[in-house]
């Protein structure tokens, strides 16, 4: 092999080497914003997961506290009766009480 060829030879070997190290980098360019892209899906993906279960945490939320307020409301209703059942009772035994001491003066006059 005389010693052009071996020049041509050995550039055609450094023009390959770099075909090849240009091709790896944008190759591994390529890998990353892959990656990245794929990345950013995973965050938005976790975001909405997120998201929904926040929302259905809520509205479990929401619906027990619907359940106590309208515990504490039929609570509060009935001993409501309860006490207005009892004042019942008490004004007509004042009544009664009034009545008869009316009565009884108007006997005793």
């Amino acid at each position: 092999m005389s010693s052009i060829e071996l020049i041509k030879v050995i550039n055609e070997a450094e023009e390959q080497a770099d075909k090849i190290k240009k091709d790896g980098v944008q190759e591994a360019k390529q890998i990353v914003a892959d990656a990245n892209k794929r990345a950013s899906q995973l965050i938005l993906e976790a975001e909405d997961k997120a998201d929904a279960e926040y929302n259905l945490a809520i509205s479990k939320a929401e619906a027990e506290a619907g359940k106590v307020y309208d515990d504490i409301i039929e609570q509060t209703s009935e001993k409501s009766r309860v006490i207005l059942s009892e004042a019942e009772k008490n004004i007509q035994a004042g009544v009664k009480v009034v009545l008869e001491r009316i009565v009884k003066s108007n006997v005793n006059s």
